[in-house]
């Protein structure tokens, strides 16, 4: 089946990431963590504003108290309303973290990937860390190439997780009383032909939905892992993706403008070809779901 994907913001992002949805407030927040921007889509009149600039963002979640949380290169933030924030985790064993995807899990935790890349690639492997509401932390796992999306299944009881240049799409169980992860496994390998899996969302019926970065499409894979549809985008560098809108039937998706010449990019990748930068939405007759939220009670 095909669905239209409209564009309905275009600010030439260099890397968008993280679309969330704000049921609250009828929004769509997402960000450019290239440059630190943290943009606002208003669907009832179409609207895109520009929230903070330069901030150290790759990925957000909501608090159950209306603030954002925020992972980055200064580790995990709480935005104020005012627009202050406040350090909720900045370092682990004298490690300074650098979050990229992060998510916000059943019990009120938060969930994180770092990584950490530099002008000359990878410098060192990530960790997945459990950050819990008082502000304490824990290593999940480790030794990752590009910890990237991070979905959670329905029912909470499993956590899918993205590493990127591995070209994996692993899957955990979730410790119902702790938060704690066990039993890593494959979900699904990609092929080097279909570009690297990048953000991860799960609709309500429990089918994996992934951005493939330099693939031009958005894939949705049964609990099996078999893709079921697949969704193309007119650019080459897919970012993520995320449900939303009044009755959780539109996805939307983020893509990033500047280019990213690698070794991980597939035959098919035209370097002269569209890369990104603007958001899209695709309306569906699949219905997506809320995101947990996080349940910091952080003050400075």
């Amino acid at each position: 089946m095909k669905f239209r994907v409209k564009e309905i913001a275009n600010d030439r992002n260099l890397c968008g990431e993280s679309p969330l949805w704000d049921a609250a407030r009828q929004r769509l927040l997402w960000v450019d963590n290239a440059v630190g921007t943290l943009f606002e889509h208003r669907p009832a009149d179409g609207k895109t504003t520009v929230l903070a600039r330069e901030l150290p963002l790759s990925g957000l979640a909501l608090n159950h108290d209306g603030r954002l949380v925020i992972g980055g290169y200064k580790g995990i933030l709480l935005r104020h309303a005012s627009g202050e924030t406040s350090t909720v985790l900045a370092s682990y064993d004298g490690e300074e973290l650098n979050f990229n995807d992060i998510i916000a899990g059943p019990l009120g935790s938060l969930y994180g990937g770092t990584c950490y890349w530099g002008a000359n690639g990878r410098e060192r492997l990530g960790k997945l860390y459990l950050i819990r509401p008082d502000g304490t932390a824990d290593i999940m796992d480790d030794g990752f190439e590009l910890a990237n999306g991070l979905a959670f299944s329905p029912d909470g009881r499993a956590l899918y997780f993205a590493d990127s240049t591995a070209r994996k799409i692993y899957i955990y169980d979730v410790d119902g009383f702790t938060g704690g992860l066990r039993n890593r496994r494959v979900f699904v390998d990609i092929p080097c032909d279909e570009g690297l899996p990048d953000g991860l969302t799960v609709d309500a019926g429990g089918f994996v939905w992934s951005a493939r970065w330099y693939g031009g499409e958005v894939t949705r894979h049964d609990p099996d892992g078999k893709i079921e549809r697949r969704l193309s985008l007119p650019v080459q560098q897919v970012s993520s993706m995320g449900f939303g809108g009044p009755d959780w039937t539109d996805l939307h998706i983020t893509s990033a403008n500047e280019a990213w010449p690698s070794e991980y990019a597939p035959a098919s990748f035209d370097p002269a070809g569209p890369m990104g930068g603007s958001l899209y939405r695709a309306r569906l007759e699949i219905q997506g779901r809320p995101e947990y939220q996080a349940q910091f009670t952080h003050e400075d």
